[in-house]
């Protein structure tokens, strides 16, 4: 029992040392634990050079009661020597003089000198550029990132400088560039040199013919000498040398200036100093200078419109053919969301010129304000120019040959076909027309409205012209409604009220037209031609007024001088009237003819033999036959074809007549003389005389009957007969010459 109890307590007490041991390495561990972790916690040793430490830094720059900004860092350490500390974990936030700006400076760590106050950074910072606003409603949303290395900061002017390479991002775009300089006050950020900025393409708006397009646009890449942006007014500036490159495009200029919008998308562009843009098109080289220009851009990035200012020079050369545009100003607005031009309007002394191929004359347009429309084209395809149109009175000029077209108006347009060549040229509001070929003279014409059609070779064809008609070349004038000029036969065609003068000739009808190549002129429906002043040597000098025709039709040529009135043709001068179904004129011959029942009107010349009381009243010889020809330099008209001519003296018909007219100067023409032959008749009163030939001699006032078997027959008095008789009008005494001799004999007075 005694031993059970003793191993009883023999194992108690050996698990009660056990424990023991346990509890004293345990609580001993656990010493040393505490030791080793105290040992970690405790601060560092400080170094004898260091004047002390601690976990925060932080100071700002205060004027009145707004700060400027502020400088944090998690841990500063002072050393003794040059009293300079160094901060570590740096932010440095900037508020600017409003408090409108939220900008930080960031970096690992900084030396700091508070006697100076300037902050050298030597390894990587970064810069954001971000307004309070932002960083509060869309924070990192909105913000320009500049990275680069070796920044000092100077707590007094508040600038932040380095001359490492710098690397910026925005929203729309990123760059580089090498040292930067950032002022605090001024809000201004400066790139020194070797700037260039990616200005990323915008996107194709979806469902659109545009989205479809397999070429994206490229990226806009502008370079510079150095590069200054204005923190607070979103406007970036690039110093000489500028270029800006976009796919095979490329603009030099003395200076640029980019304003942003609060998205950081690019507003508006500017380029000054003399810049000059050359791009290489599928279609051709583009070239164009100015002294600036001005691009818009879209809130979604695509560029609305571009304005060019001061000397504007633009030209597009293709294969063959050339366009070339100057003004003082220009406006190209662009399609949204194509990047494709829609219109230009170009206002100052504008000159357009353009070549349709390659030998082709060249169109010159000027005026003082000129829009440009172009085409609509399949996407990837370059814009081509559709119409062009005058905003002012313009003038269009081009060659063909020898002749040189000008055409003016106060509005003027010209449509292009697809091959970049004229189709039309139209005007309104009043139009003019000048062509001039060689040494003759000037065409003038000028109406309302006008058309002038070209062909796919580029000549034109044919140009029409609309209200209020009038033409003018040396002494000859036109005017109608309407006017056709077609170039291949070059006949002028006048439509309306029609008519066309010089200085001899006045001419009127429905339609006109005249060939200025072979001179021929015709006229259709109420023809009337007035001659304006009877000419002793001209053609119709039947009276000392003026000559008036009139016809259905007339053909006439001003080379051979012949024209030729036909359809119940009518012509009238003093007292002397001849109607036929044709009357024809012969300039250089001096020569009239009728034909086709002609009917005429002429005045007799005063008798001065005999008893002239009678007499001295007026006579008309009323004449018929089926043609007429009138010799004006002698002054004779020859009836043939059943010719007669009666007046209340009497009445002469035979196959053929000759009638002599007088006239003293200033007078009208007067029947002087008759002779015809070929079996005559002539009556007068109760008598009626036969013969081969008869004279009826107006001066004397007698008839003279010959040739045959003359006889004169008179119902009271019987038959005389000789080989020839003569017998007066003023009595009635009658000359008889036969074999036998002459003798009179006298019956009685005539009545009449």
């Amino acid at each position: 029992m005694r031993t059970s109890e003793a191993a009883r307590y023999a194992r108690w007490a050996a698990t009660a040392a056990v424990l023991l041991v346990v509890t004293v390495a345990g609580v001993y561990a656990y010493r040393s634990w505490q030791a080793a972790r105290a040992r970690q916690q405790a601060p560092a040793a400080v170094p004898a050079t260091v004047q002390q430490r601690s976990a925060e830094f932080s100071f700002s720059k205060v004027e009145g009661e707004r700060t400027l900004f502020t400088v944090r860092a998690s841990q500063t350490t002072e050393f003794k020597e040059g009293s300079k500390a160094v901060l570590e974990d740096v932010w440095i936030t900037i508020y600017g003089r409003t408090g409108r700006r939220f900008d930080n400076i960031h970096t690992r760590a900084c030396e700091y000198d508070p006697g100076s106050g300037r902050i050298t950074c030597a390894g990587e910072v970064q810069i954001d550029l971000e307004s309070a606003e932002e960083a509060k409603q869309q924070p990192g949303q909105r913000v320009i990132n500049i990275r680069t290395s070796s920044i000092t900061f100077d707590r007094e002017t508040g600038l932040a400088r380095t001359e490492q390479p710098v690397e910026f991002r925005f929203p729309y775009g990123f760059g580089r560039g090498v040292g930067v300089t950032y002022s605090t006050s001024e809000a201004k950020v400066r790139l020194h040199g070797d700037v260039e900025l990616t200005l990323n393409p915008p996107s194709r708006p979806r469902g659109t013919a545009a989205a479809e397009d397999a070429t994206p646009p490229a990226p806009i890449v502008l370079t510079g000498g150095s590069l200054e942006y204005q923190r607070e007014e979103r406007t970036l500036r690039l110093l000489p040398p500028v270029r800006i490159h976009q796919g095979n495009r490329e603009l030099t200029a003395g200076a640029l200036a980019l304003e942003f919008d609060p998205a950081l998308r690019a507003r508006r562009l500017t380029v000054s100093n003399n810049p000059q843009l050359r791009a290489i098109e599928p279609g051709g080289d583009l070239s164009l200078a100015a002294e600036e220009f001005v691009t818009f851009f879209r809130p979604d990035g695509w560029t609305e419109r571009v304005v060019a200012q001061g000397q504007v020079r633009g030209r597009w050369k293709e294969a063959a053919a050339e366009n070339r545009v100057e003004a003082q100003h220009a406006e190209l607005v662009f399609d949204p969301g194509a990047g494709a031009p829609r219109r230009l309007e170009a206002s100052g002394n504008v000159k357009a010129a353009w070549q349709a191929a390659q030998g082709d004359d060249t169109r010159v347009l000027e005026t003082e304000s000129l829009r440009l429309a172009f085409a609509q084209t399949a996407p990837g395809r370059p814009r081509r120019v559709e119409r062009v149109e005058t905003l002012a009175p313009g003038v269009i000029r081009w060659s063909t040959g020898e002749e040189t077209t000008r055409v003016s108006g106060q509005r003027l347009v010209a449509d292009f076909d697809p091959r970049n060549r004229i189709r039309q040229i139209s005007g309104n509001s009043g139009v003019e027309i000048e062509r001039r070929f060689g040494q003759r003279p000037a065409q003038v014409s000028r109406s309302d409205e006008l058309s002038v059609a070209f062909a796919a070779g580029g000549g034109w064809t044919e140009m029409q012209q609309r209200g209020a008609v009038r033409f003018r070349e040396g002494d000859r004038t036109a005017q109608a409604e309407r006017a056709t000029v077609v170039h291949e036969t070059d006949v002028i065609l006048l439509t309306g009220a029609a008519m066309v003068a010089d200085s001899l000739t006045r001419t009127s009808a429905q339609t006109l037209s005249f060939n200025q190549r072979t001179g021929e002129i015709r006229a259709d429906g109420n023809v009337q031609t007035t001659y304006r002043a009877a000419e002793p040597t001209g053609i119709t000098n039947l009276a000392a007024q003026p000559a008036h025709i009139s016809a259905e039709q007339l053909r006439a040529n001003r080379g051979s001088g012949q024209a030729t009135y036909s359809g119940h043709a009518r012509l009238w001068q003093g007292e002397a009237v001849i109607e036929a179904g044709v009357i024809e004129l012969f300039r250089d011959e001096r020569r009239l003819e009728a034909r086709g029942n002609v009917l005429g009107l002429f005045p007799q010349e005063q008798s001065t033999a005999g008893n002239t009381g009678a007499l001295a009243q007026r006579v008309l010889w009323r004449v018929r036959a089926g043609t007429l020809t009138y010799w004006s330099a002698e002054r004779r008209a020859r009836l043939e074809e059943s010719a007669s001519v009666q007046s209340r003296i009497g009445q002469i018909a035979a196959p053929r007549m000759d009638l002599y007219f007088e006239a003293a100067p200033g007078e009208s023409q007067k029947l002087a003389r008759a002779l015809s032959s070929g079996g005559v008749v002539v009556r007068q009163g109760e008598r009626r005389g036969t013969a081969e030939r008869a004279e009826y001699a107006v001066a004397e006032g007698k008839f003279v009957l010959s040739g045959g078997t003359p006889t004169l027959f008179d119902a009271a008095r019987g038959t005389t007969t000789g080989r020839q008789l003569t017998f007066f009008l003023a009595d009635d005494k009658i000359l008889i010459d036969s074999e036998e001799g002459s003798r009179t004999l006298t019956r009685h007075r005539v009545e009449r």
